[in-house]
């Protein structure tokens, strides 16, 4: 993997030996925002490369912009591409680019996919503009599923009208084939490299046809990662692993509470003595202190022998946190984003309701890679080093820590030791910023410790849903209310990544995704929701407010279900009978997991089916009893759609990741405050889903045309509900908050 701006991308050893450039084969506009807002690598004349670079000795590169952080993108872009372009996944050398305008991620702005023959939208004109260039909310793939296929396309059309006109024949006698344009009649053949340089200057009026499905050579096939070679052979180099000379590390130590600043370092001049301490350095705003020193073992010891003086609430309770939830529901709802056919009216005038209040606590991200990130300043320019989700919010971090020109910043991307939303933060670039400008000429990096980073999160937030329901004597829904306490997930990490862009907490979708957007026929519903005021952080968890969303109302759907006197299967499948995409998955689901068929004695069943990220997921988990609620979780069928698959692979693998993401908060996730602090410290308070415990999964995924959504995050939404429904199949005990372990249950 290399560094490169895109005038780099274009231009190393000079235009006269580059070859190909292509630029993003999408809407034309593209290509002029590019040269209207950014002077920075965007080529000149017609070389406007985003995506791919030929050389002349054949070598095809390919621009990935998205963070690799297990997903497996720096295999799926690529195929997008080489798919149109005609080339063998094996010749593909990839590079991760600097954050410029044609690499932004339209689908963080703009959710909804976009025609690429269509105009942008005003705000995907912002995305391009400022540029956004992250990686979340699985949009990779349906972000750049017809836009990069549009750039091989391009590319290879372009060679093909090259070589026709070298062989003095019509476009029609060419064809294209493993990196090869081949004249049809007399199979004489041009190497893309020989064709590339002059190719290049070719503009197109028009983006070329895209393959169909049935036309597809590497789409839809497994295909083995490209970065897994070097994640085996140790070669492959994480933010953790970034070794420069003469480099120095800090250690940080954060404010004790969550509103508290550091006054002061009282022993400031007795831990500048200890051996191989370089500085104490009291951050901006005093939210804490970082330690240098010439090694992070001597930075921690160092950090943690602080005797720091600070202000702050020490009251902070999960208790006092309970209560104030339950006083914004009653109290401060500011946003009802589903109201329809009175259904609180209904409630009120009918006797047999239908009850449920459900919560769920904080989370932490728990990424197994110790939050780090690296910055060196030196002469006017600064570079970074981070595994992170978004190359242009490192870019903002570092031009905001230490007001040096973006133009003079380097982005150098490394892998991901765990995302989940938490790298997507930009609090260790400003730290990391910060020490590296007062350290003027030193790279320094900055590394949390497992504690640190644990206690001073930005949390999936404290959530608590409360429910209201009637069904008549035929099961079915006449009224559905919901109304939800917590802290906007939107407004708290935009309003710390990218303040510009926040909008209220009211109008935070994130809050009520997964619960106003329910698939089911009812009659009447209305989804509520309040703000609660907290000075703890919060921010994006994997799947987001469809985390939380999914374990209540698929929960609660169970309930109305068992209030029916109704299969769980059935009552949902006579409510989706309009929505043929999720009566599928759902009966494939109870298909392949036997679901009609009597299991043996001690063993239990859970269904879940949820939509998140644009894909459905059904998920079927069996249980066995093996003791006073102690079990195990034998096995998860789970069935996506997720519309049309780039690598089948990927999707197994995100299936199944997702759901251990899933089980582990439902078992034992939690972040609890006592005295203003949070109790967890490190994973033997923080457990995650081990080996032992870990279940089976049977995975399947839906074959259809439809547009493609998310894998990264879908499958942990519906992992919790499913698992609870079984506990009650199993207890008769409703399960109505996580995790399952403060309920006394056990899992081997």
């Amino acid at each position: 993997m290399g560094k490169w701006t895109r005038r780099a991308f274009i231009g190393t050893g000079g235009l006269a030996g580059v070859g190909l450039v292509v630029g993003i084969g999408g809407n034309m506009y593209l290509n002029k925002v590019a040269k209207q807002y950014s002077g920075k690598g965007m080529g000149d004349g017609n070389s406007m490369n985003a995506w791919i670079r030929i050389s002349p000795d054949n070598k095809i590169t390919i621009a990935v912009p998205r963070s690799e952080m297990g997903q497996g993108v720096y295999t799926s872009v690529p195929m997008l591409v080489a798919e149109e372009l005609e080339v063998d996944m094996k010749s593909i050398n990839i590079i991760q680019p600097q954050p410029e305008p044609a690499y932004a991620n339209t689908l963080l702005v703009n959710p909804n996919p976009r025609d690429i023959y269509s105009s942008l939208t005003f705000m995907e004109k912002i995305a391009h503009f400022l540029p956004l260039v992250a990686t979340g909310g699985s949009t990779t793939i349906t972000d750049g599923f017809d836009h990069l296929r549009a750039a091989g396309a391009s590319a290879r059309v372009m060679l093909i009208i090259e070589a026709a006109k070298r062989w003095n024949v019509q476009e029609e006698d060419c064809y294209a084939e493993n990196s090869h344009i081949i004249n049809r009649k007399t199979k004489e053949e041009f190497t893309y490299g020989e064709l590339a340089e002059s190719a290049g200057k070719i503009e197109l009026a028009e983006i070329p046809k895209l393959k169909d499905k049935k036309d597809w050579k590497i789409l839809g096939k497994n295909v083995q990662r490209l970065d897994i070679p070097e994640k085996v052979n140790g070669k492959a180099e994480f933010g953790l692993d970034v070794r420069i000379e003469g480099m120095l590390y800090g250690a940080i130590r954060h404010a004790t509470y969550h509103d508290g600043i550091v006054l002061s370092v009282r022993n400031q001049v007795e831990i500048e003595k200890m051996p191989g301490v370089k500085n104490v350095l009291v951050l901006p705003k005093g939210v804490g202190v970082v330690v240098v020193a010439n090694n992070t073992w001597r930075a921690k010891n160092a950090m943690l022998a602080l005797d720091l003086e600070e202000s702050g609430d020490n009251t902070l309770s999960s208790k006092k946190i309970n209560a104030h939830a339950e006083d914004v529901i009653a109290n401060n709802i500011i946003a009802t984003p589903l109201d329809k056919g009175n259904a609180t009216d209904v409630l009120d005038k009918t006797g047999n309701i239908i009850e449920g209040k459900y919560d769920v606590p904080y989370l932490a991200h728990a990424c197994m890679e110790p939050i780090n990130c690296t910055v060196l300043v030196k002469d006017g320019k600064a570079e970074i080093w981070a595994g992170h989700q978004g190359s242009s919010i490192m870019l903002d971090g570092v031009n905001a820590a230490t007001g040096i020109d973006r133009d003079n910043i380097i982005v150098n991307m490394k892998y991901l030791g765990g995302g989940f939303g938490r790298r997507g933060e930009i609090d260790m670039i400003l730290h990391a910023g910060f020490v590296a400008k007062e350290m003027e000429g030193t790279p320094i990096q900055i590394v949390y410790t497992r504690e640190e980073a644990m206690r001073h999160e930005m949390y999936r937030p404290f959530v608590k849903s409360h429910f209201r329901a009637a069904i008549n004597v035929d099961g079915e829904i006449e009224a559905w209310e919901n109304k939800i306490a917590l802290q906007s997930v939107g407004y708290s990490s935009i309003m710390r990544i990218k303040p510009s862009l926040a909008s209220s907490p009211s109008e935070d979708s994130s809050t009520t995704e997964g619960a106003a957007n329910l698939p089911y026929t009812m009659a009447a519903a209305k989804v509520a929701f309040g703000q609660m005021d907290l000075p703890i952080q919060v921010g994006n968890w994997r799947s987001v407010g469809s985390s939380q969303n999914a374990f209540f109302t698929e929960s609660f759907m169970d309930e109305l279900a068992n209030a029916a006197g109704q299969d769980a299967y059935i009552f949902r499948k006579s409510k989706l009978q309009h929505k043929p995409r999720f009566l599928k998955v759902l009966e494939k689901a109870a298909e392949i997991s036997n679901w009609r068929t009597p299991l043996p004695e001690g063993k239990f069943r859970g269904m879940a089916i949820h939509e998140s990220f644009r894909s459905i997921v059904c998920q079927v988990v069996e249980i066995t009893k093996v003791g006073e609620k102690k079990f195990s979780v034998d096995k998860y069928y789970n069935v996506i759609d997720c519309g049309q698959v780039v690598n089948p692979d990927t999707v197994e693998a995100q299936m199944q990741s997702g759901i251990m993401y899933g089980l582990s908060a439902a078992l034992y996730g939690q972040i609890t405050f006592k005295n203003g602090e949070v109790e967890q410290y490190n994973f033997p308070q923080y457990e995650v889903v081990r080996m032992n415990v870990a279940p089976n999964v049977q995975n399947h995924i839906m074959d259809n045309d439809e547009f493609p959504g998310g894998v990264g995050e879908p499958s942990t939404p519906p992992a919790a509900p499913a698992l609870a429904n079984a506990i009650f199949s199993a207890t008769g005990e409703r399960i109505r908050s996580l995790p399952l372990m403060k309920h006394g249950y056990s899992f081997v």
